[in-house]
C-alpha cells in the first residue's frame, strides 16, 4: 500500500513538473505574441505616417527638384545587377556559409568518386540495395533531382523503387512513366488511392529485391558516394544490422544546418530521432519487425527504428554527410511543427517502445525544443550512500549537509562525510550524517574507495562539497537511470553561479584528455541541436555528482588511486563502459556548483591515461569527428560544445 502511495506521488510530482514546463512555456509564446502585436501597432502607425508623407507638400516639390536624377538611376542599377550577379549553382550560394565552405572541402571530389568507382569491383560484397521512394503530388523538378542523385552513385548495384501514393498532379503522372522508362534500375508502383506513407512504403517493401534497403525522400538528395560509404563498412565489418549517416539541410541558398551525429546512443534516441537520414537496414529484419505501420505516419521512421533497436544493436554510424533534406514549406526540416501530427506521433513510438520493453515510464515533451524526456517509473528507492570527501571545518559542512537535506526529496538515502586532511576536522557524526576520518588518504579517489569499503548501500552518489541541489527530485530523476541493468553511472546538469554549464557531460580527446561539454553555455541554452536539453550518452560524466550501483564500482575495482580529481572520474566512467556499460546525462536533474580551482597538472597521470585508453581519446564514439575542426554554422557563430571549440546552433 504505502509502495502504491508513493508511486503515485511520484507521479503527480512528474504531472506537476510538467504542468509547469508546459505554462513556462506557454507564457513564453505569450510574450512573443504580445511584442508581435506591438510591432504590427508599430508598423500600422508608421505605414499611416507613409502615406500621410506622401501626400505632403514638401515631398511634391523634392520630386520635382530630383526628376533630373531620376532619368539614369534604373539603367545604372540595372547595370550593377549584372555586374554583381552569380549564378547559383546547387549545392551552393552567392554568399556561402562557413559550413558550405567546409561541405565543399570535405565531400568526395570527382577524382574520389573516380577512384570509387574502380574500388567497387575489388568488394568481397556487392549487394543489391533498393532504395524507397514514395511520391505524392511532388514538383516534377525536385522529383528529377532526387532521382539523377541516384543515377549519379558510384555504387551501381541498385534498384530505386518509386511508389506513387495516388498523385493527382497531371506533370507528375506524366513524368512518372517516363521516369522509369529512362533507366531499367528504376522501378514504378502505383496505389489506386492516397493511403499515407506507411502504405506506400510497405508496398515498396513489398517489391524490393534488395538484400538492404534505404529510404530516400522525394524531394531529398543523396551525395553521389551515399550507397559506396555503406557497402564499404560491409566489407570492413559484416555484423552491422542497420547503418546510419550524418545529413544536412537543403535550401534555396544551398546546403545549410548539419546534423553531426554521435556513434549509437540509446538514451540520445529516446529524446529525439537523431538517425533519421540516412538509414541503411537489413531488408529481412524490416520485414521480420512489420514493416510500417499507418497509425504512426508522420513518425513511421521512428516507430521503425525503435523496433529495429529492440531486435539489434549491431548498428554502425558513418560521420559523414551523404544526405540533403530539402528544406520546404511542407516539410519537417524546416520545423516539426510543419506536421503537427508528427510530435504525437512520435510521442506514441516511444510510449509504445517503452511498454514492448516491459519499462513503466511517462513520455513529456520538453516544449522549448520539442524533444521527448522519458520519466521511468523508480521501481524501488533503494537505499543511496551520498559520499561526500571533505575538509570542510564543522559550520561549514553543516550548512551544506542542511541545504542538501532540504532540497532532496529521495526517500531512502544517508550521508557520509570521508573527512581528509586535519584541518578543522569534524571529531563526531550527528543524526544527519555519518564521518568517517581518513586523514592520510592520497587524494580523493583512495578517500572514495575506503568510504564504499565501509557502507553496504546498493547505491552510491559521489558528491563534491560544492554541489547544491536546485530542485527537490533531482536525486529520484538520478535513481530512474541506475536502476536500468544497462547503466553504468549517471551524470546531472551542473551550473556555476553565473548560471552558465560547468558540466553536461564530458568529451574525450579534444583538448586534452577530456573537456566539459557545452561548457560556458546559459544554463538554459538548447545546445547544438538541442542537446544539452536532451538526456544522452557520453563516455564520461563529472564525477562531481556521479550516481552508481555498487555491484558495478566492485566489478570495475573502483577508482584507480594513482589518479585524482577529473582524470579519476574519465577513468572510472572509462572502464564502466569497457565492461559494457551505458553512461546516461541528464539534463533534469540540475544542480550548482561552485567549482574549486583546477587540479595542477600530473603529467604521469595522463601518459596512464594515454596508454590505457588511446582509441577512445583518439575517437570519442559520442562526440563526431567533424566537431573537432573550426567550422561553423551558417546560423551564427556561437561558441558550442566544448571549451574553446568553435560550432554551429
Amino acid at each position: 500500500m504505502n509502495k502504491e502511495l508513493e508511486a503515485l506521488e511520484r507521479k503527480l510530482e512528474m504531472r506537476n513538473r510538467e504542468l509547469a514546463e508546459a505554462h513556462r512555456h506557454i507564457a513564453a509564446l505569450e510574450e512573443k505574441l504580445l511584442k508581435l502585436k506591438q510591432y504590427r501597432r508599430e508598423l500600422k502607425s508608421l505605414k499611416e505616417e507613409r502615406r500621410t508623407l506622401r501626400k505632403s507638400p514638401e515631398r511634391r516639390i523634392g520630386q520635382v527638384l530630383l526628376a533630373p536624377y531620376r532619368v539614369l538611376e534604373k539603367p545604372a542599377k540595372t547595370v550593377w545587377r549584372k555586374l554583381h550577379q552569380q549564378k547559383p549553382t546547387l549545392g551552393t550560394s552567392v554568399a556561402q556559409s562557413e559550413y558550405q565552405k567546409w561541405f565543399e572541402q570535405h565531400r568526395a571530389s570527382a577524382e574520389e568518386l573516380a577512384s570509387m568507382r574502380h574500388e567497387v569491383p575489388a568488394f568481397a560484397s556487392q549487394p543489391l540495395i533498393s532504395i524507397l521512394t514514395p511520391v505524392f503530388d511532388t514538383p516534377v523538378s525536385w522529383l528529377r533531382e532526387a532521382v539523377d542523385s541516384v543515377l549519379a552513385q558510384v555504387y551501381e548495384n541498385w534498384e530505386l523503387v518509386l511508389i506513387d501514393d495516388g498523385s493527382t498532379a497531371p506533370d507528375l503522372l506524366g513524368a512518372l512513366p517516363a521516369l522509369a522508362a529512362h533507366e531499367r534500375r528504376i522501378r514504378l508502383a502505383r496505389l489506386e488511392s492516397h493511403q499515407g506513407i506507411s502504405a506506400a512504403l510497405n508496398r515498396g517493401l513489398d517489391l524490393a529485391d534488395g538484400q538492404w534497403l534505404t529510404f530516400l525522400d522525394h524531394d531529398d538528395l543523396l551525395e553521389a558516394d551515399a550507397l559506396f560509404q555503406n557497402v564499404k563498412v560491409l566489407q570492413e565489418n559484416p555484423g552491422p544490422d542497420l547503418i546510419y549517416s550524418d545529413e544536412d539541410k537543403l535550401t534555396d541558398q544551398g546546403f545549410d544546418s548539419p546534423i553531426l551525429k554521435p556513434d549509437w546512443s540509446p538514451d540520445f534516441f529516446l529524446s529525439c530521432n537523431y538517425l533519421c537520414h540516412m538509414v541503411f537496414l537489413r531488408r529481412d529484419l524490416v520485414r521480420a519487425v512489420g514493416g510500417f505501420r499507418q497509425e504512426f505516419d508522420g513518425a513511421q521512421d521512428y516507430d521503425l527504428l525503435l523496433r529495429v533497436s529492440e531486435r539489434t544493436n549491431r548498428i554502425h554510424h558513418i560521420p559523414r554527410v551523404l544526405y540533403h533534406w530539402r528544406r520546404s514549406e511542407n516539410s519537417s526540416a524546416s520545423d516539426v511543427r510543419q506536421k503537427p501530427g508528427q510530435l504525437e506521433a512520435s510521442w506514441h513510438a516511444i510510449e509504445a517502445h517503452l511498454e514492448r520493453r516491459g519499462e513503466p515510464a511517462h513520455v513529456t515533451v520538453d516544449w522549448p525544443t520539442h524533444a521527448f524526456c522519458v520519466r521511468r517509473q523508480l521501481l524501488e528507492p533503494r537505499k543511496i550512500s551520498v559520499i561526500i570527501p571533505s575538509s570542510h571545518g564543522p559550520e561549514s559542512l553543516k550548512r551544506f549537509v542542511e541545504n542538501l537535506i532540504r532540497k532532496t526529496s529521495y526517500p531512502n538515502y544517508d550521508i557520509v562525510i570521508v573527512q581528509v586532511g586535519d584541518r578543522d576536522k569534524v571529531l563526531e557524526a550527528c543524526a544527519d550524517f555519518r564521518v568517517l576520518q581518513f586523514p592520510d588518504a592520497a587524494n580523493a579517489s583512495a578517500a572514495k574507495n575506503y568510504a564504499v569499503q565501509q557502507i553496504d548501500s546498493p547505491w552510491l552518489l559521489f558528491l563534491d562539497a560544492g554541489v547544491q541541489p536546485i530542485e527537490t527530485d533531482w536525486l529520484t530523476i538520478m535513481g530512474e537511470h541506475v536502476q536500468r541493468p544497462e547503466v553504468g553511472a549517471v551524470g546531472a546538469r551542473l551550473i556555476n553561479p553565473n548560471g552558465t554549464i560547468e558540466h553536461a557531460g564530458l568529451v574525450l580527446g579534444v583538448n586534452g584528455i577530456a573537456q566539459s561539454a557545452f561548457y560556458g553555455f546559459s544554463a538554459e541554452h538548447t545546445g547544438v541541436n538541442r542537446q544539452l536539453r536532451m538526456t544522452r550518452n557520453y563516455s564520461a560524466v563529472s564525477g562531481a555528482c556521479l550516481l552508481m550501483r555498487r555491484e558495478v564500482f566492485q566489478r570495475i575495482g573502483g577508482f584507480d588511486e594513482k589518479l585524482r580529481g577529473a582524470l579519476a572520474d574519465v577513468d572510472l566512467c572509462l572502464k564502466m563502459r569497457r565492461a559494457g556499460y551505458l553512461i546516461v546525462y541528464t539534463p533534469l536533474a540540475k544542480l550548482f556548483l561552485d567549482p574549486s580551482p583546477p587540479d595542477r597538472g600530473d603529467a604521469s597521470a595522463e601518459v596512464i591515461m594515454r596508454q590505457r585508453w588511446s582509441d577512445v581519446l583518439e575517437q570519442d564514439p559520442y562526440y563526431n569527428p567533424n566537431l573537432a575542426g573550426p567550422v561553423l554554422h551558417s546560423a551564427g557563430k556561437i561558441r558550442l560544445t566544448i571549451s574553446k571549440c568553435i560550432w554551429s546552433e
